[in-house]
This record gives structure tokens, sequence and C-alpha cells, in this order.
């Protein structure tokens, strides 16, 4: 009497395979997508680190791409404090393709401090600091112009712990969403398993027909 066999189709066993490593590839990507470099400063106005004569009207930064923003929620902050500490960014930040600028007042002689923080346009918060000095012969370097109001009101507005980047106030900015990683890596282990499952069946019963 002979015992007869059932054998794996060779097809399911191609597919089983084909899946399980299209399974494993896509937990690679996932795994290796963190590590794509963000966007980073590419120039800034004035530049960082000269001295200028005359305190700017404005301050821009410019990425190496162009930020993410939506038409009604703009995520670029840009926060300029001079020697004394005083803000004078309005708390407003414009963009122009990959260039935010803020408008800020005329402050005290000495060097300015500039934080800012951006969404970069893989999605991920992106942020920095810089400093210029302003030397202006018509400016008095004990007499501070007073902050503009409405910078003070926006500052207030937006405070939060420190950043541990800079040891500053900057506001925040939301993240990428990855609420789907968990549903993509559960089905990626379903169908490994079940590639493995079929895999193992097929050798069980090829030994079995050897052996008989």
């Amino acid at each position: 009497m002979h015992n007869t066999v059932q054998t794996v189709p060779r097809s399911a066993r191609r597919i089983a395979l084909a899946l399980a490593l299209a399974a494993a590839a896509m937990i690679l990507s996932l795994a290796a997508a963190p590590a794509q470099a963000h966007d980073s400063l590419a120039s800034t106005s004035p530049v960082r680190d000269s001295t200028v004569t005359t305190a700017p009207d404005t301050v821009s930064l410019t990425l190496s791409e162009p930020p993410t923003a939506a038409a009604s929620l703009n995520f670029s902050v840009i926060q300029v404090t001079d020697s004394t500490g005083t803000t004078l960014s309005d708390g407003k930040v414009s963009i122009t393709d990959a260039t935010i600028s803020t408008t800020v007042a005329k402050g005290a002689n000495g060097p300015y401090k500039v934080l800012w923080r951006a969404v970069s346009s893989d999605g991920h918060p992106i942020e920095g600091s810089y400093s210029f000095t302003v030397q202006d012969p018509a400016a008095s370097a004990t007499t501070p112009a007073p902050a503009p109001a409405t910078a003070a009101a926006a500052v207030a507005e937006t405070a939060v712990p420190s950043s541990p980047a800079t040891g500053q106030s900057v506001p925040p900015v939301p993240g990428p969403d990855n609420s789907n990683a968990p549903a993509v890596l559960g089905i990626a282990a379903v169908i490994i398993t079940a590639g493995a499952g079929l895999f193992a069946l097929s050798r069980k019963r090829k030994a079995s027909r050897n052996a008989s």
C-alpha cells in the first residue's frame, strides 16, 4: 500500500515566497524612512555671524527646499531678539518658495539672536539658531527701542518650554502622522507568517514522499 502524499503546487510556493519578500522589503523601507535627510538652512539675511551697520527691517532664511505649509496654517516660526533680550520680530512669518521671513523693529546695538523652526518638506520639524551683530553709529547702545506690543503678545501666546537644541522658547509645530505604521507592520507580519507556513508544509511533505 502506497501512501498518498499531497504536494503544494510549485506556483503556490512561488507566490508565498514573493509575498514574503515583498513584506520584508516593506518593513525595511519603513525602518529606513526616518534616516532620510531633512531640509537644511541654506542661507540667511543678514548673513550668519556678520556685522551690519544698519539694523535690518526684515530677517530672512532660505531653506534647501520649500517648507511645508497650508494656505490657512503656517508652521514656520522666526523669533529675533537683540542684545538686551527684547523680542523684535512681530510674530508673523511669510513664505516665498524656500524663503521664510519676518519683519523686525529696531533694537539695541550688539548681537541679535535668531531662533527659527519650520516643517521640512518630508514632514519632519526642523529648527536652529544663529546670530549676527548690529553696529549702527546712529543708534544708542544703551537705550534700545521698545518692542512692539504685537510682538510681545505673539510671544506670550506661543511660548512653550525651552527647546533642548537651543535652550530658549520656540513655538511647537506638528510632526508627521505615523498612525498607519502599526497596521502596515501587522499586515507584513501576517504575510511573512503565511509564506513561511506554506514553505514549511512543502518541505515536510517532500520529506515524507522521499521516505515512502
